[in-house]
C-alpha cells in the first residue's frame, strides 16, 4: 500500500500539467516542470513563432486585455485555503438528498469543488452582477474568514452594510467587472462534461466583454448562440431614450460534442401544414427550392419527367442534381401546371420536433414581472429578492441543453434560488431526478425576516418542497422524488497554514515548527474535516457515508459514490487497535485515511498489504 501525506493543496491546474506531462514528460523532473527543458522540446515552433516579429518585439495576438487580467488568471490557479463544511438542520431530508445549497464565495466554493465535480455537470446557468454602477463587486481574497474578508476588503463598514460599488466614473469601470468574473468562468469549465453547456444572463452593459472572455475561455467555436430574452411586455415611459425590453443569454458549450436539444410541436406551429391533395403522406406545406446564395455549380435546367427543361433560379437549385433527383422519386417535388411550375413539399411526419430560437419570447421564458410574483406567492404577497429570473426561463434553457432525468445543473451566483425551484419543478412535472448545486454568498440584505440573500434562497427551496409535498406524485415516476437538499457553507480549512517566520529569532522559528507538530486547526471536528477529506479524494458531496460496526474499539467510516470506482475508509481515531486492521475490509483500489499519529512502525507494516494509506 502506498503511503502518502494527505495535504489541502489541489488546484485545477494539477490535471492540465499531467495532461502536459504526458505530452512532454522530459520537461519534468521531481513533479516540477523544467521550463528551459519545455522550451527546448518546443524549439522549433516556438522559433517559428518568434519570426513572426522581425523586430524582435514581442508576437501580438488578437483578444482582450485589461488591467489585472494576469492576476485574475493566477487567482484561479491559486489554490484554496478553505474548505465546506455541513450545516444540519438547516436542509430539508438531508440524509437522502442530492441536492446542495453552498453557502460562500463562489470562486473559493469552485475550487473547492474541482476535484469532485471536474467533467461531471450537463449545464451551469448564472445571472452575474451586471454592472450597472452600483452592483455589488467581489474582491477575491479568501485566505480569512468571510466576515473579516468582507471587512478588510472594504465591502463592509463598521454598522456591517456592505460598501462596495463599481462607479462608472471609475477608470478600471469594466477592468473590475472582467476581474470579477473571468478566473470564475476558468474554473466552471473545467466542471463541465464534453456534451455539457454553460448559460450567461448579461445586459448591454458587458455583453461584448463577455462574449470576448468566453471566446477566450471556451473558445470561440464553441459558441452556441447569444439569445435576446424578451423579460418585459410592458412599455417604460420614464426612460430618457428607448424602453428596454430584452436581456440576452450567452450560451457556449464546453467542447464540439453538444448537441442543442429540440422542442417538442404543438398546434400553433402546425398550423401551416394541411392535406388539401390527400396525399397519402400526410399533412405538409411548400418549401423553397431555391439557393439562399449564388452557385455556380448549382444553375442548371432540370429536365420534367415528361422531358421539359426548366430553368434554374437566379441563385441556382438548392441541392446537386443528385439529390434533386432523389427528391423527384420520393415526390417531395412535384411538378404542376404542365410540368412548368415547381411544388416541394415539406412533409409534418418528417419533422422532429422543433428547434430552439435566438429569441426567448416572454410567454414561453417568463418576464421578470412573472418572477416577482412567483416569489410573492411563495412568501405570502412580499418578494424579499428585487431581481429574480422566472422559473420558466430556467426550464426553458434546460430543455435547450438537453438535460437527462439524472443530469447536474449548477448555478453560483443563485440569487433568490430560481435555479433550484426550476429544478425541482422540472423533476416533479417529468419524473426526473436531476441534482442541482446552487452558491450563494450571504450578503446582506437590511432584512430582519431574512438578513442575507442566502436566508432567502433556502427558505424558498424550503417552501417550494412544502408546496410540491402537498401535491400528488407523479404515476410515471421510476424512483423517489428526491425533495430535500443539504446545506454546506465555506469556512478555514481544518489544516493549519503555514506562515513564513519574521526576523531571525531562532524561538520564534523553532515555535513555527512546535505548531505544526499537528498539522490540525485546533477547532476541527470530525464531521466538518470528513468533508474536507471527501474533497481532497475527488468525492462528491453527497456521497453515502456508513460508519462500520464490526470494527473494534475504532470509528471507522466508509464513503462510497457511484462517481468514483473505489471506496473511502476514514478513521480519526487517535489510535488504531492491531483488531481494526486485521479486520478493515481494504480493497486493492480502496483508500484509507488517518492520523498520522495514530499509526506506529508495525501498523503502517501491516496496513501496507492492500488499498492506499494517507496520513493527516
Amino acid at each position: 500500500m502506498p503511503h502518502e501525506k494527505l495535504t489541502p493543496s489541489f488546484t485545477f491546474t494539477e490535471d492540465r500539467l499531467k495532461e502536459l506531462e504526458q505530452v512532454v514528460p522530459e520537461a519534468f523532473a521531481d513533479g516540477r516542470v523544467q521550463w528551459d527543458v519545455l522550451r527546448e522540446a518546443l524549439g522549433a515552433w516556438m522559433d517559428d513563432a518568434d519570426a513572426e516579429e522581425g523586430d524582435g518585439g514581442a508576437v501580438e495576438h488578437f483578444g482582450l486585455n485589461w488591467p489585472g487580467k494576469r492576476q485574475a488568471r493566477r487567482l484561479a490557479a491559486k489554490p484554496s485555503h478553505g474548505t465546506l463544511v455541513p450545516a444540519p438542520g438547516e436542509g430539508v431530508n438531508e440524509d437522502t438528498t442530492g441536492n446542495l445549497f453552498i453557502e460562500g464565495d463562489n470562486l473559493e466554493v469552485l475550487k473547492l469543488l474541482q476535484k469532485s465535480y471536474a467533467g461531471r455537470v450537463k449545464m451551469i446557468y448564472i445571472d452575474p452582477p451586471y454592472n450597472t454602477g452600483n452592483d455589488f463587486i467581489y474582491k477575491d481574497d479568501f485566505s480569512e474568514p468571510l466576515e473579516s474578508y468582507l471587512e478588510r476588503s472594504g465591502q463592509k463598514g463598521e454598522r456591517g452594510e456592505l460598501l462596495t460599488t463599481n462607479p462608472k466614473a471609475g477608470g478600471r469601470f469594466h477592468s473590475n467587472w472582467l476581474n470579477m468574473i473571468y478566473p470564475r468562468l476558468r474554473l466552471a469549465r473545467t466542471l463541465l462534461r464534453d456534451d455539457g453547456t454553460i448559460f450567461v444572463s448579461i445586459d448591454d452593459n458587458e455583453v461584448h466583454n463577455l462574449r470576448a472572455v468566453m471566446d477566450e475561455v471556451f473558445g470561440p467555436e464553441n459558441l452556441v448562440a447569444q439569445f435576446v430574452w424578451q423579460h418585459s411586455v410592458q412599455g417604460k415611459n420614464d426612460t430618457k431614450t428607448v424602453s428596454n425590453h430584452h436581456n440576452y443569454v450567452v450560451v457556449y458549450g464546453r467542447s464540439s460534442e453538444v448537441e442543442i436539444a429540440k422542442f417538442g410541436r404543438t398546434e400553433e406551429h402546425n398550423v401551416n401544414y394541411s392535406n388539401p391533395d390527400n396525399d397519402p403522406k400526410g399533412a405538409w406545406r411548400s418549401g423553397d427550392f431555391r439557393s439562399p446564395h449564388y452557385r455556380e455549380n448549382l444553375r442548371y435546367a432540370l429536365t420534367t419527367p415528361s422531358g421539359k427543361l426548366i430553368e434554374p433560379p437566379p441563385n441556382g437549385w438548392r441541392w446537386d442534381k443528385v439529390t434533386i433527383q432523389r427528391k423527384i422519386e420520393t415526390k417531395e417535388i412535384e411538378f404542376r401546371n404542365n410540368e412548368t411550375k415547381i411544388l416541394r413539399k415539406i412533409y409534418l411526419a418528417n419533422q422532429e420536433g422543433r428547434i430552439a430560437e435566438s429569441i426567448l419570447f416572454a410567454k414561453d421564458a417568463g418576464t421578470t414581472r412573472e418572477a416577482s410574483n412567483e416569489l410573492k406567492q411563495l412568501f405570502g404577497g412580499n418578494a424579499p429578492f428585487d431581481t429574480p429570473k422566472p422559473t420558466k426561463l430556467i426550464t426553458q434553457l434546460a430543455a435547450i441543453a438537453g438535460t437527462g432525468k439524472t443530469d447536474i445543473i449548477l448555478d453560483f451566483f443563485a440569487g433568490s434560488a430560481t435555479t433550484a425551484h426550476a429544478v425541482l419543478q422540472l423533476n416533479h412535472e417529468d419524473g426526473g431526478n436531476r441534482q442541482f448545486i446552487i452558491v450563494q454568498l450571504p450578503e446582506e440584505t437590511g432584512n430582519v425576516q431574512f438578513p442575507t440573500i442566502s436566508d432567502i434562497g433556502k427558505k424558498r427551496i424550503r417552501r417550494v418542497i412544502t408546496k410540491m409535498n402537498e401535491e400528488p406524485v407523479l404515476e410515471m415516476r421510476d424512483t423517489p422524488e428526491d425533495l430535500g437538499f443539504n446545506v454546506f457553507k465555506l469556512a478555514p480549512s481544518h489544516f493549519k497554514q503555514w506562515r513564513n517566520a519574521e526576523g531571525k529569532d531562532i524561538e520564534t522559528i523553532r515555535t513555527l515548527f512546535d505548531d505544526f507538530e499537528t498539522p490540525l486547526a485546533e477547532d476541527w471536528t470530525p464531521d466538518g474535516l470528513l468533508t474536507e477529506v471527501l474533497l481532497l479524494e475527488g468525492f462528491p458531496l453527497d456521497s453515502q457515508v456508513e460508519q462500520l460496526i464490526d470494527l473494534a474499539e475504532n470509528t471507522v467510516q466508509r464513503v462510497t459514490s457511484p462517481a468514483c470506482g473505489h471506496a473511502l475508509f476514514v478513521c480519526f481515531d487517535d489510535t488504531l487497535t492491531p483488531a481494526m486492521v486485521d479486520t478493515l475490509p481494504l480493497g486493492e483500489q480502496d483508500v484509507f485515511v488517518c492520523l498520522d499519529s495514530a499509526l506506529d512502525d508495525a501498523t503502517k507494516l501491516r496496513l501496507s498489504q492492500t488499498g492506499t494509506l494517507r496520513t493527516i
